[in-house]
């Protein structure tokens, strides 16, 4: 009797259910009675000091994305409000099917109250400075026999400049890397297609426009 009440005694602890972090029951997966097996979930647990936000970067901008950037946090809930974090890990796996790389963010420090699980938030990552070359507003590039490029202002006719670009950032603006040299004048807007042979005027802003 003394061997079947040990072995009682250790069947009952391996029914104990025993929380790895304190924190907070945030959902309950099985009511009381329920059979379950090996591994599967029966509450979830939130460790209200340890949030952070699973964010998806256009893979086509999300070059230089590391841990340790700064970043800025706009939740859906707080509107106007940027809070501050930091990238705390860039998955090494990329979405294929969405192209889209993933990283984790995590808040620094913590808003209070936390936001609730499942919130939506717009994240902005300060990337690490670039070189400085020549910026152009991307409303300039135009593509001629399928190369991208800008109308230089050449005198009183145009010039076409085949370039290269670079990264471009939330204001509108792109780097040339190759094709435009610093202080070169070039075409932002035109109110039809332009070619070499185009007779230009140039305006201090465009007719109608507000000042």
């Amino acid at each position: 009797m003394r061997a079947e009440r040990e072995g009682v005694v250790r069947q009952r602890a391996n029914l104990r259910l025993v929380a790895p972090v304190a924190g907070i029951v945030a959902a309950r997966a099985v009511d009381p009675g329920t059979t379950v097996v090996v591994g599967q979930a029966v509450v979830d647990v939130v460790d209200p000091s340890a949030l952070w936000l699973n964010v998806r970067f256009d893979q086509l901008r999300a070059s230089g994305l590391r841990a340790g950037l700064p970043a800025r946090i706009a939740l859906r809930s707080r509107s106007g409000e940027s809070i501050p974090g930091q990238v705390a890990r860039a998955e090494p796996v990329a979405d294929a099917v969405t192209e889209e790389a993933l990283a984790k963010i995590a808040f620094e420090p913590i808003p209070q109250p936390p936001p609730a699980i499942g919130e939506l938030a717009q994240v902005t990552i300060a990337l690490p400075a670039r070189p400085a070359v020549p910026v152009v507003p991307n409303a300039s590039i135009q593509r001629s026999n399928g190369q991208a490029g800008a109308w230089v202002v050449d005198g009183g006719s145009l010039r076409f400049a085949p370039v290269r670009l670079g990264a471009s950032d939330l204001d509108g603006h792109v780097e040339v890397l190759e094709g435009l040299k610093e202080g070169e004048r070039i075409v932002v807007y035109s109110e039809r297609a332009l070619d070499a042979r185009t007779r230009i005027e140039i305006v201090d802003r465009l007719a109608g426009a507000r000042p």
